[in-house]
């Protein structure tokens, strides 16, 4: 009944940085990848990523649910349906197709854990879609982890969308991690109506080539977005977080907040527009993009975009990058603390602020883990940490 993994037409990839929306992602050598299918997994390597073995646990490999490593509970639905709808409003290119799918409903007290991974000893380009459905008063939380195994090209293109009905919460954290080897082209659809809230958290760690986008509709009014990105790449890593948020009644609430860390040859992209409808009056917008550059080859490029046809609003944007702080490395040498413990010590506060927002114990403590193992020094840190 389940759909198997489905080869398709990667030829799309070949021209796509010639238009203006992905000017800086050139993904046109994968159109000379050849894909193949994927292979299965053991299932002590899907449960060295079970975080929280008392939550529900929702695992796909190469775009087809395992049933005997998840952990399913009343409101989770896996089918071979896939209803992208809600996709079908935004503009991007990123190609959709066939794979097992995933829809949550319903209240939930305990975050729900969704494990995607990609494997193969070929490079395997796959699907992932998830719908998210919030009903009217309803509060749930997903944390969705997407991994690429091994050291191939693959191609991971998940899919999520967000409906969020009249005073509903939704919160969602996307994490990015393995191969640093992969390509990851993602898009999360958020569509919100009267008084609900949405808050998101993107976590770029693994990728060669990645690139996120974010569309929302805020279709209610007095709707609350918080759409925040987190990134630490290193050589030959590259990041797209690429957003569009509409504001299409009054009242509405939302915060774009994306910062991150480069090294060596990292090179990182933010793109934003807010958008706001003319009817949309009393919206407060704002967008905000920091970077820190450890390396004079890591570069940073934020393009804020502000599209405006109300007149009783608050939208503002900024942007920085910079590098670390050499008075605060020289107070931190000065109290016998290690170099590379100092430097990472300031890495990690500086990207720590988005870490800290995470409800999920479990998950943050994987991230943090994760981020401070790809460090110099960090084993000092994560002792203070603990």
């Amino acid at each position: 009944m389940l759909m198997t993994t489905m080869t398709f037409d990667n030829t799309v990839f070949e021209t796509l940085h010639r238009t203006e929306a992905w000017k800086y992602t050139n993904v046109s050598a994968l159109s000379k990848i050849d894909f193949a299918d994927g292979i299965g997994i053991d299932a002590d390597e899907i449960q060295s990523f079970d975080l929280a073995s008392n939550n529900p646990f929702v695992v796909f490999v190469n775009g087809v649910f395992n049933g005997e490593a998840s952990r399913l509970v009343d409101g989770i639905e896996i089918s071979s349906t896939n209803n992208n709808s809600l996709a079908s409003r935004s503009d991007s290119m990123i190609p959709r197709g066939d794979s097992d799918s995933l829809t949550i409903s319903g209240s939930h007290e305990k975050t729900i854990h969704v494990l995607q991974l990609i494997t193969g000893s070929s490079p395997v380009a796959c699907f992932g879609n998830v719908c998210i459905h919030a009903g009217e008063g309803e509060k749930v939380s997903i944390a969705e982890t997407h991994v690429a195994l091994g050291d191939q090209d693959h191609l991971f293109m998940p899919c999520t969308q967000v409906i969020a009905e009249k005073n509903s919460s939704v919160t969602l954290v996307r994490a990015i991690r393995g191969s640093k080897q992969a390509y990851h082209l993602g898009s999360l659809h958020v569509e919100q109506h009267e008084s609900s809230i949405v808050q998101t958290h993107t976590i770029t760690l693994g990728g060669k080539r990645t690139r996120n986008e974010v569309y929302a509709y805020l279709d209610g009014i007095n709707c609350e977005s918080n759409f925040d990105g987190m990134y630490m790449l290193g050589r030959d890593q590259f990041v797209d977080n690429h957003l569009r948020v509409e504001h299409n009644e009054p009242g509405g609430n939302s915060r774009e907040f994306y910062k991150g860390v480069l090294d060596e040859n990292a090179k990182s992209v933010f793109t934003g527009r807010i958008y706001v409808k003319q009817d949309a009056q009393q919206t407060d917008a704002k967008q905000t993009n920091q970077n820190i550059l450890l390396s004079d080859d890591a570069e940073a490029t934020a393009r804020p975009q502000l599209e405006i046809y109300a007149d009783d609003v608050k939208c503002t944007h900024g942007a920085t990058t910079g590098e670390i702080d050499d008075e605060a490395l020289l107070y931190l040498r000065s109290r016998a603390i290690p170099a590379d413990s100092a430097r990472t010590m300031l890495i990690f506060a500086f990207l720590n602020e988005s870490l800290v927002e995470l409800a999920d114990d479990e998950f943050r403590a994987v991230l943090v883990d994760e981020l401070l193992g790809n460090l110099p020094g960090g084993d000092f840190i994560q002792k203070l940490y603990v």
